[in-house]
């Protein structure tokens, strides 16, 4: 027996011998009530009303027994929600974690075949993706959660946002032979204020769940506007499974799947769309759904626009390509020639870091902390040939990259410096900007964005080298 139980057991207990000894009250007053009833009307006022007392006691004894038992309910119903919380994250975690480590060891094995050898690193390569996926979106949850979920409203422009989700997730739907859509319904705002980093949070979210659920079909991104309440709507429709009607209560809570039975099971936390919701009401906005079972789903994510006075109006997705900025001159197979200093305390990321920039051509000087760091970049200044580029971890021991960073800046070294961090959350991003970095990079690795942002910076001057100085003046 819980605690809970215990006490309201306890409680219930104490109410009955309370209600026992008002009624023995009652009854002892109602023969007074008989006795003195001839003889004076005054004296029958008083049993009278400790009848009415003893009435209104017992109604509020028996609202507060049901009160605790509500109570006692919808604790444990929490502690349940919270028990199927855990179990499933240490499922979503554990999972992929067995395959990393069994096809780690598998891989040692000399006698296996190349093909063998392919598909094991494709296999840790795809659940390791997967396993950060859950922890991305665990500590999205837990900042919500907190209130910590930083919210920067900013002007942008809709269509070009959704361009961008579909370049990232096209060849994601094409892999379960699905087409995705950009439609445009009526008068679109060029230019909108809100978060576009949540937003597109929000909309990648929805977009990998209508693919997730939907196989040779279709998924649509339709985008429409309510001028005159100024409301911007992004709907999200697949032509997949479909959603019971009898589950569409749930798929907004963590961990709520509509259905753990097949067909409708698929990988996932199902925290995405518990974080979606939350970000619509941070935005100042609501997500609705609609579905039917064969047919497939409709999500529609609603937020305020902002004033659109003179807002110019777009009517054509060839409207917002015009607007969009010209393509990134580098890219994955970019050549990177020129020094690199590494400030990394982890001797595996150091290996990882360097093969990665010596096969795109750089030359590799590893720091294994910020005060090396500093030696290093100082000296190679006197030297009258200072690194091309520096990377800094920002969290070290004996003297981490935001002191370092300071310190070089302080110096004169008037190259580039990025961020290395684990910690992709905007208040670090701030300070290690406000520190001297050109530019962060986050952990771990991905040679898509590492090699282009390395390349594009390499052998250029810093915008910062004077603005810490003048912090301090």
């Amino acid at each position: 027996m819980t605690r809970s139980q215990t006490a309201l057991l306890r409680l219930d207990q104490l109410i009955s011998q309370l209600e026992q000894s008002l009624m023995a009250n009652w009854d002892q007053s109602r023969n007074q009530i008989d006795e003195s009833a001839e003889k004076s009307c005054e004296l029958n006022d008083v049993p009278s009303n400790a009848i009415v007392n003893s009435a209104q006691i017992l109604n509020e004894l028996e609202e507060t027994r049901q009160t605790l038992k509500e109570a006692q309910a919808a604790a444990e119903a929490d502690a349940q929600t919270r028990t199927d919380f855990l179990s499933n994250m240490s499922h979503e975690l554990r999972t992929p974690m067995t395959a990393i480590l069994g096809f780690s060891e598998f891989l040692q094995n000399a006698e296996i075949s190349e093909g063998e050898r392919t598909k094991a690193v494709q296999t840790i390569q795809r659940n390791g993706r997967y396993l950060l996926e859950v922890i991305n979106d665990l500590l999205d949850l837990s900042k919500v959660e907190a209130g910590q979920l930083e919210i920067e409203k900013r002007k942008l422009n809709p269509m070009s946002l959704l361009l961008d989700v579909k370049a990232l997730l096209e060849d994601h739907a094409q892999a379960k032979n699905n087409t995705l859509q950009l439609e445009m319904e009526g008068h679109i705002p060029a230019v909108i204020q809100t978060d576009p980093t949540r937003l597109k949070q929000a909309l990648v979210n929805l977009v990998v769940n209508a693919i997730k659920f939907t196989e040779n079909g279709s998924v649509r991104l339709r985008l429409t506007c309510d001028q005159q309440q100024e409301r911007l709507s992004c709907h999200v429709i697949d032509t997949g499974i479909g959603i019971h009607a009898s589950q569409l209560q749930h798929i907004f809570q963590p961990f709520g799947q509509a259905d753990s039975s097949p067909p409708r099971r698929q990988d996932g936390t199902g925290l995405g769309l518990t974080i979606t919701r939350r970000i619509a009401e941070m935005l100042g906005g609501e997500i609705s759904v609609r579905s039917e079972m064969g047919k497939g789903s409709e999500f529609i994510f609603s937020i305020p626009t902002g004033s659109l006075t003179d807002t110019p109006m777009m009517t054509s997705i060839d409207d917002a390509m015009a607007t969009r900025p010209a393509p990134l001159e580098y890219s994955v197979h970019s050549q990177i020639h020129g020094r690199v200093l590494l400030v990394e305390d982890n001797p595996d990321n150091q290996r990882l870091i360097r093969f990665i920039l010596n096969r795109a051509g750089a030359d590799v000087t590893i720091a294994k902390n910020g005060e090396t760091g500093i030696k290093l970049a100082l000296a190679a200044m006197q030297a009258k040939s200072p690194f091309d580029l520096i990377l800094m971890d920002l969290q070290m021991p004996v003297m981490d990259g935001y002191q370092a960073t300071y310190s070089l800046r302080e110096a004169g070294f008037s190259g580039q410096i990025v961020a290395l961090t684990a910690q992709a959350l905007e208040g670090e991003i701030d300070k290690c900007l406000s520190a001297g970095c050109d530019a962060h990079l986050s952990k771990p690795i991905d040679r898509n964005t590492f090699i282009p942002e390395v390349a594009a910076r390499i052998g250029k001057q810093s915008h910062f080298p004077n603005s810490v100085r003048k912090q301090t003046a």
